[in-house]
């Protein structure tokens, strides 16, 4: 069996730990600049980050002992919090988090409203920060493949759909009309992360809808797919993503290649939206979101593989699906290099995606 990489077996391993605090006496004033602003910001916005992937992320590159001293200023200041699991022998990196003088300087800043409030809940187990931990984690690790690729990273946030309601969208009907959804309620979508990473040879950006679980359960997930196939079937045109070509990717991180071939087969039966006149489109009929919905492993990520699946282009009662079985397609994200392939373990080739890589 293939050994996991260094960088997933480094975010493992805080599994099921209890939990240390770090302590301050009192605050310790410090003056503030440009990349303490953009810190502030980036832990607020992806919740919680490790020491590793700051200093990665504002000191590549520099001696370590430089941003950390750096993050232990901010800390002391009161700007960032920071805690870290407790461990039998040696010591965890610390894990930072939003502070309460952070946070009121993001009011001032116009980042974060007068009234929002300061809430942050305790934390007694590491199991509570584990999701976004993995997930920043996962990002991470395709950014370094990306490079200058990705353009911007931002964190959980909520695509709600207009007011009007599904049926009013036309009148009198069109080539666009959702038809065959399970749920054809418009109902919000909230990714856990947002990437926007730059298209060879398109000026348009490929933007990245990412959806992070470590529940393992196929039932907790029946109600997002179908918000997903509505999304990418009928109202993606009226989102904030309306200026694109096609609607954004949607990306199912799952923990292993085993929960990622039981998410597919499932999603296969669950994604089923269509548009009216895609039976008589001379390309073949049209699913949306079986076009746009990808599942990837999370360890292949931090081994430098940036591959999905996707489902099959039709649902299992479509009268062109050949098979009962969902047999998908492999797909190269961008900053997947062609070398990096692995060994295909069944017969199915790898196509020319419409992710290109580069």
């Amino acid at each position: 069996m293939k050994p996991e990489p260094d960088t997933y077996q480094d975010i493992v391993r805080y599994d099921r730990a209890a939990v240390e605090h770090g302590r301050r006496e009192e605050l310790v004033p410090c003056a503030i600049q440009p990349r303490d602003l953009e810190i502030i910001e980036a832990v607020r916005q992806h919740k919680f980050l490790t020491s590793p992937q700051l200093l990665e992320l504002w000191w590549e590159g520099a001696a370590v002992q430089v941003g950390r001293r750096r993050l232990a200023k901010l800390f002391a200041a009161g700007y960032i919090d920071r805690f870290r699991p407790v461990a039998r022998r040696g010591s965890f990196p610390w894990t930072y988090r939003l502070g309460r003088e952070g946070h009121r300087l993001l009011q001032r800043t116009g980042t974060v409203t007068v009234a929002e409030r300061f809430e942050p809940p305790e934390i007694y187990d590491y199991r509570y920060v584990l999701h976004h931990v993995h997930l920043n984690a996962w990002v991470m690790a395709w950014r370094r493949l990306l490079g200058d690729q990705l353009l911007r990273w931002e964190g959980e946030l909520q695509v709600d759909p207009p007011p009007k309601p599904l049926a009013a969208r036309r009148q009198g009907g069109g080539a666009d009309d959702p038809m065959g959804l399970r749920d054809p309620r418009r109902r919000p979508i909230r990714p856990d992360a947002v990437l926007e990473v730059a298209a060879r040879g398109s000026e348009l950006p490929h933007t990245f809808l990412i959806e992070y679980d470590r529940t393992r359960r196929v039932d907790k997930n029946f109600d997002k797919f179908r918000r997903y196939d509505t999304f990418a079937t009928a109202w993606w045109r009226d989102s904030p993503y309306a200026g694109a070509e096609r609607p954004p990717w949607i990306v199912f991180v799952c923990q292993n290649a085993e929960q990622r071939d039981r998410f597919l087969h499932s999603a296969d039966q669950e994604i089923t939206g269509t548009t009216l006149g895609a039976e008589h489109d001379a390309d073949g009929p049209e699913f949306p979101c079986r076009r746009r919905l990808l599942f990837v492993s999370e360890a292949s990520m931090h081994a430098g593989q940036a591959i999905a699946r996707r489902l099959p282009d039709v649902p299992l009662t479509h009268r062109a699906r050949r098979s009962t079985a969902p047999t998908p397609t492999v797909v190269r994200l961008p900053g997947h290099r062609v070398t990096d392939d692995p060994a295909p373990a069944a017969p199915i080739p790898i196509p020319t995606p419409e992710v290109t890589a580069p």
